[in-house]
């Protein structure tokens, strides 16, 4: 909630954590400016642009105006780690998303989850800080915050869950080319006696099966050109084996 506390000078509007206050009136001495963040159970924390002030007549561990966060360190050092620090974010969210109470609980827990230092623990210790406090006409009731920091808290955690990836669809395997047998064409029977151009041609190259260089057979001279390359092509294969 926010209330109006009384200032010297003017009226500020203040939203405590566990109870409401009425009105109440502050000297200058016992404020203290501090900058616009502080140390709070071992971390240091802000609020945006919001100025932080320490006020040891505040009757609440924090309250916050338009642009101004409000502390009690006597009464802040009596809370858990964790309470501590809700109560800043607390104080925080009536600055971020106005005044709500519950909006204002629900940044602190956001907050808390995202930053890492709320726990369940610290949240039943927050929900202890409450009091068991009846509803009021500033402030939802102890019972009702509680069940609303659970449904924050469980939201909170279920965005911080990293989502597994979808499984890729296994891909079908493309069709397999068609594999044609190849028909072997035996080579025309030359048509003897052979004639002497065709003896006497350039010399022609084999692929051997069985070994990596092309067998190179010469024709020049030969009486019978298909004996020679049928025995020159069985000397080079034995010679691979």
């Amino acid at each position: 909630m926010r209330n109006l506390l009384r200032l010297t000078a003017a009226w500020l509007c203040l939203a405590t954590v566990g109870q409401a206050a009425a009105p109440f009136t502050v000297s200058a001495q016992a404020e203290e400016w501090v900058g616009r963040s502080v140390t709070l159970a071992g971390r240091k924390v802000s609020c945006g642009n919001a100025d932080i002030m320490i006020d040891r007549n505040l009757p609440s561990e924090g309250g916050a105006g338009e642009t101004v966060l409000i502390l009690n360190p006597f009464m802040l050092n009596k809370q858990p780690p964790q309470v501590r620090l809700f109560v800043f974010k607390h104080e925080c969210g009536h600055i971020q998303v106005g005044d709500s109470e519950l909006d204002a609980d629900c940044y602190a827990v956001n907050q808390g989850v995202r930053e890492g230092w709320l726990d369940r623990k610290g949240l039943a210790q927050v929900c202890d800080s409450f009091e068991g406090a009846p509803e009021t006409d500033t402030h939802p009731s102890a019972k009702r915050r509680c069940a609303y920091l659970d449904q924050c808290y469980a939201k909170a955690k279920a965005e911080m869950t990293p989502i597994a990836p979808r499984p890729t669809p296994a891909t079908r395997p493309g069709t397999a080319a068609a594999i044609t047998a190849s028909v072997m064409v035996p080579a025309a029977i030359p048509t003897l006696p052979v004639k002497k151009d065709a003896v006497m041609a350039p010399p022609k190259v084999l692929s051997a099966w069985r070994c990596t260089e092309p067998l190179e057979v010469a024709e020049t001279g030969a009486i019978d050109p298909i004996g020679q390359v049928l025995s020159k092509d069985a000397e080079h294969s034995e010679l691979c084996r």
